[in-house]
């Protein structure tokens, strides 16, 4: 099997960050937008080779896997040890924050297989286009 089906191709745009849309335009502040990220990336994974293909699959099945399990680490957030119950204090990094980094090193291996640029406006990699209104 060499081209990546429907399911395979919105997991990549997912952990590249890029939106569900039926539409490569989007809308920024009331102005319409080409997504010329979403517009390579759809055509990288058309193109790909079947060793890139494969490669992609394997990326994006370690992708869900990291997924998975930041969900799963979501319910030791606040406790630090259960005997004689300890809460976790708030500052420092979590276990959750480092599943985080290595869950955005292996979408950005997937970025350079495919040869596309992440979604730069994703929250997940740092970006976003909210713009603080008011004072």
């Amino acid at each position: 099997m060499t081209a990546l089906n429907e399911n395979e191709k919105s997991r990549c745009r997912r952990h590249l960050g890029y939106p569900e849309t039926n539409s490569i335009t989007v809308y920024a502040m009331g102005t319409i937008l080409p997504m010329q990220g979403l517009f390579l990336l759809e055509s990288q994974m058309d193109a790909l080779s079947a060793n890139g293909a494969d490669r992609v699959r394997q990326l994006i099945d370690v992708l869900d896997a990291m997924e998975v399990k930041m969900i799963k680490a979501a319910c030791y957030l606040t406790v630090d040890r259960i005997g004689e119950i300890q809460m976790r204090p708030a500052g420092g990094r979590q276990g959750t924050d480092l599943l985080e980094t290595e869950y955005l090193r292996w979408a950005k291996r997937l970025s350079d297989v495919l040869g596309v640029p992440y979604y730069y406006y994703s929250e997940k990699f740092g970006g976003g286009i909210n713009v603080k209104v008011g004072r």
